[in-house]
């Protein structure tokens, strides 16, 4: 026996059976299974289920087949990554399971994600293969979203394709591991918070500009984050992505999350992309961030009903959307 058997091991607290024992059982649980885990049923038994809350044993099993090892610090707050690992692996599932042959209900959406990926193939797309895939799986995502598929609010569910678009697209061009990507989505995450907090996110309340303008704001954010920018970079990135999506009206046609919603999906991806690269060259918007999100809240107060998600006004009641 060596003193490592009795000393040791380097670990979380505060018990090594009921903490850091609960971590090898889970870490072991994954390496047998041999793949990620996505879902777990976790019973705990004899003194684990007597005494397993004041040890964070439950945290400690999850943090054990997310693939942490007792000394990660990062095992108390398990319960939240393992949240935000399966809301990105939804994400990605929504992006895998797209079916080009599904049409909405009222027959308006479906298709064009499975049009956009035929061209991209074509190699005409002159956007680049990065910026091309980003389009195609804002598309995608959107779709699936109208056809009535499972999909990831972000932060609502009309403009649920954008973070999707960019934070895949990214991590498979430049092959970046789950673990970051969960980074950049609490980073994508936080700026949502402070305009939920400061202004709107749903189109009811302030016109689509609450809802594509925060997810491309969002998007670009975590861009940011993942091009190494630092605090400034990150939120200068989503003040010039914002900026840029002021005043967009929220009109569905049919009162459907369908038209112009889905290609507006692309056009937030694609704004959040340039105005991340504009930020992380130095170009800083002359508008300070929160006060981005002060004239966001503004302009929405000021926006009539019949351009808050009403159908009453823009293009739901043009000559086109009539006729549907």
């Amino acid at each position: 026996m060596s003193i490592f058997d009795v000393i040791g091991p380097v670990m979380v607290g505060p018990s090594s059976s009921h903490t850091a024992g609960a971590v090898r059982i889970g870490y072991i649980s994954r390496k047998l299974i041999g793949e990620n885990i996505v879902k777990a049923d976790i019973r705990l038994y004899g003194s684990f289920l007597a005494t397993g809350k004041g040890h964070g044993t439950r945290k400690a099993v999850v943090a054990g087949l997310l693939g942490m090892k007792p000394d990660d610090m990062r095992i108390p707050d398990s319960l939240d990554i393992a949240s935000s690992q399966g809301m990105y692996d939804a994400m990605k599932n929504a992006d895998s399971g797209y079916d080009g042959n599904l049409r909405s209900a009222s027959g308006l959406a479906g298709g064009d994600g499975a049009k956009m990926q035929e061209y991209n193939q074509s190699g005409k797309n002159i956007c680049g293969d990065f910026m091309a895939l980003v389009m195609e799986k804002a598309l995608k995502t959107s779709e699936s979203n109208a056809c009535m598929k499972r999909i990831v609010a972000a932060p609502t569910a009309g403009s649920c394709g954008v973070i999707p678009a960019v934070f895949l697209s990214y991590q498979e061009k430049y092959n970046v591991p789950d673990d970051t990507m969960i980074k950049a989505m609490y980073v994508a995450a936080g700026i949502g918070a402070v305009i939920t907090e400061n202004a709107y996110i749903a189109g009811a309340s302030g016109g689509c500009q609450a809802e594509i303008g925060s997810s491309s704001a969002m998007a670009s954010a975590g861009l940011a984050y993942l091009q190494g920018g630092d605090a400034e970079h990150i939120a200068n990135a989503a003040a010039l992505a914002l900026k840029n999506m002021l005043g967009l009206t929220c009109d569905p046609v049919c009162g459907l999350v369908e038209v112009p919603c889905i290609k507006r999906n692309v056009i937030g991806a694609v704004n959040a992309i340039s105005y991340a690269q504009l930020s992380m060259a130095g170009i800083m918007s002359a508008i300070k961030p929160d006060e981005v999100i002060d004239s966001m809240r503004r302009i929405g107060d000021v926006l009539p009903a019949c351009l808050k998600e009403t159908s009453q006004g823009g293009l739901a009641v043009t000559e086109s959307a009539m006729a549907v």
